[in-house]
């Protein structure tokens, strides 16, 4: 007694399970919000820097604030409008005492 069919007798074939793994739909993003975000991360790290800081600072408090309005992506949108917003408030007031200091130093240096 083999496996093999005999000569002349057919074998219905055995049925296969098909297995469908779907993978589930991609969550909408926010393009804008993790532009904003990563651009309000590094400005926190580049507010020292004198024209080249304002770049990150500025376009990342704008897109944010766009990035507000849409509907995904807003929990994104405030981390990037807020660390641009606290990366604004240091870098005016760094530069504000920077010229201060400098201002108070040349005033004593001629007298």
């Amino acid at each position: 007694m083999t496996d093999q069919p005999q000569p002349g007798v057919t074998v219905a074939p055995t049925p296969t399970q098909t297995i469908n793994i779907q993978a589930p739909p991609a969550a909408p993003s926010n393009g804008l919000a993790v532009a904003s975000m990563v651009l309000g991360i590094v400005s926190l790290f580049l507010f020292w820097i004198p024209f080249l800081g304002w770049i990150p600072v500025v376009t990342g408090l704008v897109l944010g604030l766009i990035a507000l309005q849409r509907l995904y992506g807003r929990g994104m949108a405030i981390t990037g409008v807020v660390c641009s917003g606290i990366a604004l408030a240091i870098k005016v007031w760094f530069w504000l005492a920077l010229i201060g200091i400098l201002g108070v130093a040349a005033s004593h240096a001629n007298v």
